[in-house]
């Protein structure tokens, strides 16, 4: 398999680049107008190839490209991409906005090449050990999911194109929106609002499924000063799940837990080690071996397809218009 990287900034050359390696997929070139730094990669990671844009690129002597550009750029890269017929996997956002993401799925639907997005947050440690102990059966269904995902940006958009509150959804908002989708899955009528802070944007959205009694909550924004990320799941037995920085894993147990007379507290069923990998810790690394295996014809678990995050981008595009707001600036 053949593999080049379109965009090796801060995030496609110090994080995609390695996990890339880690995960089983060796790289033929790199793509990026900023020469020196894609030369220097290319030398430290023994990777042949380099080139300025992608037009410089015979698609046909490649099987994959891995996308990691600026929001207003993936999707011109992964809609080239997926016309040269190269299995795609694009970071997210994969589109600037609503319109975009279904532009790319009609391109993608009329590829034969597979094109998932880089949502690493599915795959990171504590929420892949979460997952684990839902699916266990011992817990019950999940019924009510909160997920809050505030950082330190952005306070400004992200181009002249996008708005602030378009630049927070690519940055925090698809991040938060679509785990709290995947662990709380068929839940509508979507609210929200924007709230008024001093610095950068908070946002708050709801969404229920009242015939199933689920909820789902997310709080996401860019006004900490640090990265906070907090996962809450209530269970249909009353067992409560508490996942605080994808660092450990704390289980409260329902009141009707045979043992909860015996040690009612907190119960931590994982803890992150001092040792383990960064890139398998946040998710990276197994996302992209997964991806490997997808193209070599395993099932794809937990991938995000770009169809997928239609609900994510609809849900958003919902507040947006009962806000009076717009994707655009």
């Amino acid at each position: 398999m053949r593999s080049l990287l379109i965009g090796v900034g801060s995030h496609g050359g110090d994080t995609l680049l390695p996990a890339a390696c880690s995960a089983g997929i060796p790289l033929s070139a790199l793509v990026d107008r900023d020469a020196p730094r894609a030369s220097q990669l290319a030398a430290q990671w023994m990777i042949p190839q380099v080139y300025a844009t992608a037009d410089q690129v015979d698609s046909s002597t490649f099987d994959t490209a891995l996308i990691a550009l600026p929001v207003t750029e993936q999707a011109a890269h992964a809609a080239w991409a997926l016309k040269a017929g190269l299995h795609t996997f694009v970071e997210k956002p994969p589109a600037p906005d609503l319109r975009g993401l279904h532009s790319l799925i009609e391109l993608a639907q009329q590829s034969d090449a597979v094109c998932c997005v880089g949502m690493n947050f599915r795959w990171a440690e504590g929420i892949r050990k979460l997952i684990e102990a839902l699916e266990s059966g011992t817990y019950g269904t999940a019924t009510c999911v909160r997920v809050e995902h505030v950082a330190r940006k952005p306070v400004t958009s992200f181009s002249a194109e996008l708005s602030l509150e378009a630049s927070l959804f690519a940055a925090q908002g698809i991040h938060a929106i679509d785990l709290a989708q995947m662990l709380m899955p068929g839940t509508t009528g979507t609210a929200g609002q924007m709230i008024s802070v001093d610095r950068g944007r908070l946002c708050a959205m709801g969404a229920t499924n009242p015939k199933a009694g689920t909820r789902l909550e997310v709080l996401f924004g860019s006004c900490a000063a640090a990265f906070y990320h907090s996962v809450h799941v209530t269970t249909s037995r009353g067992d409560m799940f508490h996942l605080r920085d994808l660092s450990e894993l704390q289980l409260r147990p329902s009141g009707g837990d045979p043992h909860v007379t015996e040690y009612p507290g907190v119960r931590v069923l994982w803890r992150r080690s001092p040792g383990s990998d960064g890139y398998t810790h946040a998710g990276y690394g197994p996302e992209l071996a997964a991806f490997r295996d997808l193209l070599n014809g395993e099932a794809p678990h937990r991938l995000a397809r770009l169809e997928d995050l239609l609900p994510v981008y609809e849900a958003f595009d919902a507040l947006l218009t009962s806000e009076g707001l717009g994707w655009t600036a």
